[in-house]
This record gives C-alpha cells, structure tokens and sequence, in this order.
C-alpha cells in the first residue's frame, strides 16, 4: 500500500472520530444528567462501584427516564404507592466530583414535623425564621415551578439531578426563575408568611415521583448536614402511605342492620346533623344497611 493512500486512509478514520466525538458531546450537553441506579435487595452491593461504572461508560439518564415532563404549573405530580415497593433505588445526594453538594435549606429551628397533623397529613417540615430570611437551594437542579398558591403562597419547587424535587413554600419573595439552574446554597428566595401560614416559616418538602419523604429521613438539621451522602430507597421511606389508607378507610362507616344516624353519630363522636352534612342527606333520606356513610 503506498504511503499517500494509507494517509488518506488515516485522515478519514480521524475525520470521522472527530465527527462522531462532536456529536457524543452534543448529546450529552442537551440532556440532564440523573444520578439514580435501579437495583434490588440482591445487589446492593453494587452501589459501591456505581461511580466507578458512570464515569467509565459515560452513562447519563434524561430526565424522562422517571418524568414525563418539566410541567411549570403543576406543583405536584400524581403521588405513586410506594407503599408495596420491594426493590431499592439508590439515589446519591452528592457528587464530590462534579462539585455537588447539600446545603441546608435555612438554619433555623423546625417547628413543625412530617406526619398527622389534625387528622391531616403535613408532608414536609416547617423551620422557623423571619420574614425576609435567606432561603438557598438545598442541592443542585433546575427550577421547575415558581408561583403564588392559595395554600403554599409563594413556592418555588426544583427538580434536581438526582431524580428528587425540593419545595420552599411561604416565602415573602421568590429569587429565581422558572428553568433556572441553581447550585447548592444559592440564594432562591425570601422566607415570609404568605399562604395559608400561621406565623413567618418556611415549609420544606423532598418529594420523589410526586411520593413525598420525611426530610428528616435525609437531612440532620440539628447538624445542618446530610445523613448519607446516599439514599437507599426502599418502601421504609413510604410507609406514611399505609397510615393514610387507614386514614381514609377511617373515614367511613358501613352500615349494619338495625342502625340509625343516632347510633353511628354516637359512636364517632359527632352529631346526626354533622353526618347529614358529611353526606348530603335530607332529614327524610333513609339509610341502609350495607352502604357506607362518611363519619369525618
């Protein structure tokens, strides 16, 4: 083979690596980057190399792999049971290497925790402050919802890389704009007492597939740092959801034979023409045995 062919040859094979390189890099700086890796009980320990494994094969996940839209209304997309879930996700919170981090959202004290709350669910935690406050991204991500709500007031909701959203709600003033990145620590927006709010507070929610978590399961506030720079997500983090199907089960009262709406009224402590309410009964509506009455 003569030499000037072989160069040809060459200059096209490094023409076309060029071009096919180019094109890789395109790809990968229009998309997102997810840091989420399915597994099971089974493969845990797995998790260790995931690192090792994501930066040997350049894997990146589009956000569409767990959403199907960066919606700007919606504050929460439909909750998914995860209640029954039996794999493990393992989501990393932080990644050292690409300069992400926690920052806790604001210093304050929390005053209010996850959980029941008068018969209804509070699916965050509240920390106090002072309207006017600094409120920062809690890691990094791109801002998906920034808006006034009749119960949230001001909120801002964030999706971050790793598959998790984050929402800051009763601000007194909002500091980003929607499909904004934000980094860990950045200045969002203003704490305040706007909402359905009893006193100046910021209302902070980690939601995952719309399904909330107790952020308290993630973050030490006391120590204004993370658990584990891991999250290890198994159906522990959702068992709330079963408590609520109680809830709701709870709610309602099936009829037996020889009942009246004095008897059922008795039992759950209420009156016949709260139950009426409830119900939407007129005083000359029967009831019958087999049907189910709401109670609460």
């Amino acid at each position: 083979m003569r030499y000037s062919t072989l160069k040809i040859i060459v200059t096209l094979l490094l023409s076309s690596y060029s071009i096919y390189t180019q094109a890789q890099e395109d790809i990968y700086k229009k998309i997102d980057p997810v840091y989420v890796f399915e597994t099971t009980n089974d493969s845990i320990d797995m998790a260790s190399n995931f690192y090792s494994f994501y930066d040997s094969l350049s894997v990146y996940f589009e956000e569409d792999t767990l959403y199907s839209t960066f919606d700007n209304e919606i504050i929460h997309y439909p909750k998914v049971d995860f209640s029954k879930k039996t794999d493990t996700t393992l989501i990393f919170l932080t990644d050292a290497s690409k300069n992400s981090f926690f920052v806790n959202p604001n210093n304050g004290e929390i005053t209010s925790r996850f959980g029941l709350r008068h018969r209804r669910y509070h699916y965050g935690t509240d920390i106090n402050l002072e309207t006017g406050d600094s409120v920062v991204s809690a890691f990094d991500g791109r801002v998906r919802v920034t808006k006034l709500s009749r119960s949230y007031g001001y909120l801002i909701v964030i999706r971050h890389l790793n598959g998790l959203e984050s929402l800051y709600a009763h601000l007194s003033q909002i500091n980003v704009v929607n499909d904004q990145l934000v980094k860990a620590g950045e200045l969002i927006g203003l704490g305040g007492n706007t909402g359905r709010s009893r006193g100046s507070h910021l209302h902070f929610e980690i939601r995952y597939l719309g399904a909330p978590i107790n952020p308290e399961d993630i973050i030490n506030f006391e120590k204004r740092e993370l658990i584990s720079d891991k999250l290890y997500l198994t159906a522990y983090y959702f068992r709330y959801q079963k408590e609520i199907e109680k809830l709701k089960e709870a709610r309602f009262h099936k009829i037996k034979s020889g009942e009246s709406l004095g008897t059922i009224a008795r039992k759950y402590h209420t009156s016949i023409n709260s139950l009426r309410k409830l119900n939407h009964l007129k005083k000359s509506s029967l009831i019958r045995a087999g049907a189910k009455i709401r109670v609460r």
